[in-house]
């Protein structure tokens, strides 16, 4: 069977069962990656027995054109190396790791783009990942990270511009999870994909980084001499 385009869950204990329970009812495709078949068998859905961090697995599952990966080991150890692993294999995908906190940096430095320490919110989590059916223009998540919906008028310096060329992740901290054009949304997204006029992105970072991201956008809507002269008038203040 193709498991290409579909989320993939690497581990079926307490918490990957949460976060399937929440996948199910937003009523999202994935496949779910666990060593124990016995806990897979008769589930419903489609799964690929074996090591979590072992890229013949993770390929197996297709991680290399997953758009969401959420990787729910209990061992940190094996989280870091599931998300380096699925890093290397996908870097356009949407990694999200549960871990214990003192390891939380690792695994950040490892490839993913979001942490959740408390396994109580994982699932939690996963489930606000539909945002785009949903009709706030923010949705919270924990621990002060946020979903917010943007919108690219006529004009704006992001339409015409791809995702790799943007590079939100590394300029200010955010991610696009998401962008609805039309009524019809988006989420299988990769570098090459062009924002349009009209269209609605959904970024998810902390409060911090969306206004760094706002920021950003007036930025490139100056001209080079403008930038100048205001970084220039800086030193006289």
């Amino acid at each position: 069977m193709c498991r290409e385009k579909r989320t993939v869950v690497v581990g079926y204990g307490d918490v990957g069962k949460n976060i399937v329970a929440e996948l199910r009812n937003a009523d999202m495709d994935f496949v779910v990656i666990d060593k124990d078949e016995d806990v897979l068998k008769g589930a419903g859905f489609e799964y690929v027995v074996g090591d979590g961090s072992s890229e013949e697995v993770l390929k197996e599952a297709g991680v290399e054109s997953a758009p969401t990966i959420i990787i729910a080991l209990n061992i940190d150890t094996d989280a870091v190396f599931a998300t380096l692993v699925a890093r290397n294999l996908n870097p356009d995908a949407i990694i999200l790791t549960r871990a214990n906190a003192p390891i939380c940096d690792k695994i950040y430095k490892a490839g993913a783009d979001y942490v959740a320490s408390l396994s109580i919110v994982v699932g939690q989590m996963v489930a606000k990942l539909a945002v785009m059916e949903q009709k706030e223009d923010v949705v919270m998540l924990y621990e002060g990270i946020e979903i917010e919906k943007y919108h690219v008028r006529k004009g704006s310096p992001f339409a015409g511009m791809t995702l790799e060329k943007l590079d939100l992740r590394s300029k200010v901290g955010c991610t696009v999870i998401g962008i609805e054009k039309g009524g019809e949304t988006i989420t299988d997204l990769h570098g090459k994909t062009v924002i349009e006029e009209e269209s609605i992105l959904a970024i998810i970072g902390s409060r911090e980084h969306i206004r760094k991201f706002e920021e950003y956008e007036n930025t490139l809507s100056k001209s080079k001499e403008t930038v100048i002269i205001e970084k220039i008038g800086e030193f006289f203040r």
